[in-house]
């Protein structure tokens, strides 16, 4: 079950609301790569070709946007096998965006101040 994030300015109070981790539907493979632009699942199934059962990690995760300036949410996903690792570019924009481990702080993309603080305001599936 997947989890609704908010994420605050102590310092700009400017808020952003993303979805993280993923639902039911993503324990199967075929679900996951309907996250993904055609051109990144042809390079999982590339990847994945040669197992019968395709052994993976997969989660929307915290990124943010240069660009846009905003905290976004992205799809991740990681192949056991072959140790690749694979995510998509700012879904607004579509510049590259940079995704950031669970525990580690956030800067604030807009004032480049505050350190973000995060809650769990609700789950998702």
């Amino acid at each position: 079950m997947g989890r609704i994030s908010k994420f605050i300015c102590p310092s700009c109070r400017t808020s952003w609301q993303v979805s993280l981790g993923h639902g039911m539907e993503h324990a199967v493979l075929e679900n996951v790569l309907n996250a993904f632009p055609a051109d990144i699942q042809q390079k999982i199934l590339s990847n994945v070709k040669e197992e019968q059962i395709p052994s993976f990690d997969f989660g929307y995760q915290t990124a943010i946007c240069r660009d846009c300036r905003d905290v976004i949410s992205i799809p991740v996903i990681y192949l056991h096998q072959s140790g690749k690792t694979y995510f998509t570019d700012c879904p607004e924009c579509k510049s590259p965006a940079v995704v950031y481990p669970e525990n580690e702080e956030l800067v604030c993309p807009r004032c480049g101040k505050g350190v973000l603080l995060s809650e769990e305001i609700g789950r998702w599936d």
